[in-house]
């Protein structure tokens, strides 16, 4: 169901969009008719004179066609001008578009696997098992982790909204380390850039490939540069027709797009460039790991003691130790009043109340047995890792957890030269990407088993008593963003022709951007409310469940939300279904609009005959974040509201600089250093302390310090960096909605029960302004990300036959100073080691009790502690919340949270320290093996860190360690013009698939799952086994 806040802001959007665009369109229409004056001017027959066919680079751009084997020439990731790679201090990587080719990669996800210092971020790196961020809406374009941080993509150098695909791109640039200078606003990993294909006015070309493969894997592409006059005007289109499945049940990754490129150059001194992509991804939604169980306790009792000893009547009381023994080992809510959980039986059609009934359980509870009286282990949640059980092929999120995401987008660029040293650049970019994802979250959907013979609490006799099934709750998740900037730069060049005082690139820039970003997330539900007064509450969802039938792989899957039809008769009635959004206190549903105004100058500077290269820079930003307010709707819950008078505006400006050397010693060996730092895009959904607005944008500063060598004539080229990376004020959400914002509220209510109101303390009104400023909506909390370690990389053109490119890393990244504004706003005091100070205790009696002697004065607990003693009945020690707990207790939880919360997401989980990748290729160009490359390649991770023991040291998992392959034949046919290649490609050629572990259940390492099942996990990621693409590719 489509919420009213989509339409409206896009008719707001619009309406701006085209009054910028009906100016562009005028621009370019005024363009075109000067275009057509100047080319009308020139004889069809006479070719032009030679001056005018010699084409100035701008600055600005970069030409990919020096681009020679796996080396790049120069990047614009310096500075923003055309530099040599050899004179940027900052770390900078290219992959050329052979690179590109010889490994088949079509998209950034493949390219990190051979990068130097970057990985996909599948939240290994938090506590907990949850992949939430890494599978939902949140996520619009893959995320990246550079150097353990968060990176950014980019697009021909404006920040990427949407996934990427390698048939539009000619190469990639990856900057590693905060640097406004280059990208503006941004991530503080660094930011990988995709610089698209651009028509060439030079000669007609066009290449025709379609890949097949493993997994029933089927890809088209195609490009074709026409000139459609000499020297002067060319037009590019690309397209790629994708359907790919997987080797996981129910997976499928399709795409559907096509790219534009028009350059026109009316006269050697202005190019107008225009280039444009639409096109849709549908696919299927997969986590990296393995799935949850509850199950395996139940199931070896099953099988020794068979399905009537592990199947009962459930009634309202809970399970009993001796059912708990053999794994029934809770119920699904407690039964009474309005609590229910409406549930339907995907396999027969039935919906029923499972309110009450059984719950399987497994080896994470300490209270059941396996048929040979071993016990389990209290813990978190447990993957299922008994193959004959559950193989990894599967995928039990099933056909229905599915992500269709449009993107959309236009670049229009103007290069002038007004002489022969002042350039001007004028930019309009644009991006659109909507997502709809249909999804489970948390560990849903989880293996359980039936225990129940009835259907619900006093039900018919249950046809599946004792059979395994799915279930879950489903999500509807939207994402819809979209970004505006326009831009302008001003290069000049000075040369004093003196070796000693050099030559100097100056450039100014100035830019203004507008982003819209709105985020709906919603769960199926009864619609109205039936149950409860919050709508997405448990009473009023409806879970899809479906049954699996043993050894058929094809239906161990979860209940698909396609079958709940639009209405649904329980208990008597008739009610409809909806997607109903969650609230607004949790971030998770919520909108923004950004603009930012940004001013830049940045200086290059060559001295001593270019032995020595300076680089500066400055950047200004201010930015106006406005977060959309709310409304309530009586069906939907809380919907972002485009009313303007309910935003909230906040306004953040970021001052960055950026300062690097190069000095050449001798030609082969220079000494690089480099400073910078960055802004970082601000979180538009996510609160903090002190007050409950948004947080401001995180800060990020880095270092690299190194050696460049340059060897045999420029054919090896290496960078060996240490490099620090810091990024303040990173903002996350862990526990902050349930440990604050919750928290505050009841704490605030139980006071006003006994304070606010006829003779009592305060009025009414008093009260409600005291709660409002005691209970801000806090949805985020704040943390520092550091990291520092070695980089090193090295490509080479060994012969004009033989190229190979070495990457290698290691990386130290940790996170600290996690809750500090929480810390500060409750006026907690701190203890050795950041963890807040403990200032409730148990009496003799159990009662809690506070010391105010542990706070600082004039924080929350200080106003709470003010108000316990204004009478009697509001003792602390003695008056109860909502949760059934003093407010004494709420503190001594509150405090406990935070040190718990803290001290494992301060913990380097999932850190893989060291990364090495090589590549190489070999082309035969004579002889009897003619036309044929052959490549290879090697990719290693050192072990990840996976818990620890019971005296704190880290445990680690495995290393990761994978043999790539590539064969190529090309040749021409007399008969046709161009050349044909065929190419396959072989990943993790020895099938080193096992999965992966990213999580101990229990720092006990002693324990192992009963059956032989060896180690248990809290997480398991799977590993891609060998794969094998065939591409065949007709250029001409």
């Amino acid at each position: 169901m489509t919420t009213p806040i989509i339409p409206v802001l896009l008719d707001r959007w619009r309406c701006r969009t085209m009054t910028d665009l009906h100016r562009l369109i005028g621009a370019a229409l005024t363009a075109a008719a000067i275009s057509v004056s100047l080319f009308a001017q020139v004889s069809p027959v006479a070719p032009p004179p030679a001056t005018e066919g010699v084409v100035e680079l701008s600055p600005f751009s970069v030409n990919t066609s020096r681009d020679v084997g796996y080396q790049a020439e120069n990047t614009l990731a310096g500075s923003r001008l055309n530099a040599k790679l050899r004179d940027t201090p900052g770390s900078v990587s290219v992959f050329t578009k052979e690179f590109l080719d010889d490994l088949a990669i079509t998209d950034i996800k493949q390219l990190v696997e051979y990068s130097v210092n970057s990985e996909v971020d599948t939240l290994s790196r938090i506590a907990g098992t949850g992949q939430n961020a890494f599978i939902n809406a949140q996520n619009l374009n893959g995320r990246i982790l550079t150097r353990g941080i968060a990176a950014s993509q980019g697009l021909d150098y404006f920040t990427s909204i949407g996934p990427g695909d390698g048939y539009r791109i000619g190469r990639y640039d990856d900057s590693r380390g905060p640097n406004s200078i280059l990208f503006g606003i941004g991530s503080v990993g660094g930011i990988i850039n995709q610089s698209s294909k651009v028509a060439t006015p030079y000669r007609n070309s066009a290449n025709v490939r379609y890949g097949f493969g493993s997994w029933s894997r089927s890809r088209v592409e195609f490009d074709t540069n026409v000139v459609l006059k000499k020297d002067r005007l060319a037009l590019l289109v690309a397209a790629v027709d994708q359907k790919n499945a997987g080797w996981r049940n129910f997976d499928f990754q399709d795409k559907k797009r096509i790219f534009g490129s028009l350059t026109a150059r009316p006269t050697s001194r202005l190019t107008f460039t225009a280039m444009g992509e639409t096109g849709r991804d549908v696919n299927a939604i997969l986590r990296s790991g393995l799935e949850a169980e509850e199950l395996l306790a139940w199931y070896d009792n099953r099988a020794a003691k068979g399905v009537d000893a592990v199947t009962f009547t459930p009634t309202t009381a809970l399970p009993n130790a001796a059912q708990i023994a053999l794994g029934v080992t809770g119920r699904n809510g407690a039964s009474g009043g309005l609590n229910h959980r409406l549930t339907l039986i995907e396999n027969n059609g039935v919906f029923f109340d499972a309110i009450g009934t059984y719950l399987s359980g497994t080896y994470n509870n300490s209270a059941v047995r396996a048929p040979d009286g071993s016990a389990g282990r209290t813990g978190g949640t447990l993957r299922i890792s008994d193959p004959t059980i559950y193989p990894i092929f599967n995928n039990a999120a099933g056909p229905g957890m599915n992500r269709e995401q449009t993107v959309s987008n236009y670049t229009l660029t103007a290069d002038y030269r007004i002489s022969d040293r002042l350039f001007l650049n004028v930019g309009h970019n644009y991006q659109e990407t909507n997502a709809v994802l249909n999804l489970l979250v948390g560990a849903s959907p989880v293996l359980r088993a039936d225990p129940n013979r009835v259907i619900g609490l006093g039900g018919a006799p249950n046809p599946f008593a004792g059979r395994l099934y799915f279930d879950g709750d489903w999500r509807r998740d939207r994402h819809l963003k979209t970004d505006r900037e326009t831009r302008a730069s001003l290069s000049y060049l000075v040369d004093t022709r003196s070796v000693w005082l050099g030559r100097h690139s100056l450039v100014g820039f100035a830019s203004h951007s507008y982003d819209f970003d709105t985020r709906t997330n919603t769960w199926l539900v009864l619609a109205g409310r039936p149950f409860n007064a919050d709508p997405i509450n448990a009473n009023n969802r409806v879970t899809v469940r479906n049954y699996l039938t043993e050894g058929n792989y094809d239906t161990y899957r979860v209940g698909d939300w396609r079958s709940v039809p639009a209405t649904i008769p329980f208990g008597g009635q008739t009610y409809r279904t909806v997607y109903a959004n969650d609230p607004a206190t949790g971030g998770t549903s919520a909108g923004a609009i950004q603009e930012t105004d940004s001013l830049l100058g940045a200086l290059q500077s060559h001295f001593f005959g270019d032995r020595l290269v300076a680089t500066f820079g400055y950047r200004g930003d201010r930015v106006k974040l406005d977060a959309l307010g709310y409304r309530n709707d009586p069906i939907l819950g809380d919907v972002v509201d485009p009313d303007p008078a309910k935003y909230t505006t906040n306004h953040f400006s970021g001052r960055t600089q950026t300062t690097g050397l190069v000095y050449h010693v001798v030609e082969a060996v220079s000494l690089l250093a480099n400073r910078s730092s960055s802004v970082s895009v601000p979180s538009f959904n996510r609160t903090v302390f002190p007050d409950g607005n948004l947080a401001g944008a995180p800060i990020g500063r880095g270092a690299d310090y190194g050696v460049g060598l340059d060897l045999f004539g420029g054919r090896l080229n290496a960078k060996l960096i240490y490099f620090t990376s810091a990024e303040r004020g990173a903002t996350e959400s862990f526990i902050a909605n349930g440990a604050f914002t919750n928290r505050n509220q009841r704490v605030m209510e139980a006071f006003g029960g006994v304070l606010s109101g006829s003779g009592l303390p305060f009025t009414a009104s008093q009260w409600q302004a005291l709660a409002a400023t005691y209970t801000p909506n806090v949805s985020g909390a704040l943390a520092d990300n550091d990291s520092s370690g070695y980089e090193a990389r090295l490509t080479a053109n060994l012969t004009r036959s033989w190229r190979f490119v070495l990457n290698y890393s290691y990386t130290d990244s940790a996170r600290s100073n996690l809750f500090n504004e929480a810390i500060a706003w409750y006026g907690l005091k701190k203890e050795a080691g950041g963890l807040a100070k403990q200032g409730v205790a148990q009496n003799a009696a159990g009662q809690f009790v506070i010391d105010p002697s542990s706070y600082v004065a004039g924080g929350a607990v200080a106003k709470w502690i003010e108000l316990g003693a204004t009478r009697p009945a509001a003792n602390p020690s003695t008056l109860s919340t909502s949760a059934s707990v003093t407010v004494a207790q709420e503190l001594f939880n509150l405090v406990d949270d935070i040190n718990s919360s803290k001290q494992d997401q301060e913990k380097r989980w999932g850190l893989r320290p060291h990364k090495l990748s090589l590549f190489t290729a070999y082309d035969f160009k004579e002889g009897w093996a003619k036309g044929v490359t052959i490549g290879g390649g090697w990719r290693w991770r050192s072990a990840n860190i996976i818990g620890s023991d019971v005296a704190g040291k880290e445990l680690t998992g495995r290393p990761l360690s994978y043999v790539d392959l590539m064969l190529r034949y090309a040749r021409k046919f007399k008969t046709l013009p161009g050349t044909f290649s065929f190419q396959v490609n072989v990943s993790n050629v020895l099938d080193n698939s096992d999965p992966v572990p990213v999580r101990l259940l229990t720092n006990d390492l002693t324990y192992v799952l009963p059956g032989g099942r060896g180690v248990p996990y809290g997480r398991l990621d799977l590993v891609d086994p060998r794969e094998i693409r065939f591409t065949t590719t007709y250029s001409f």
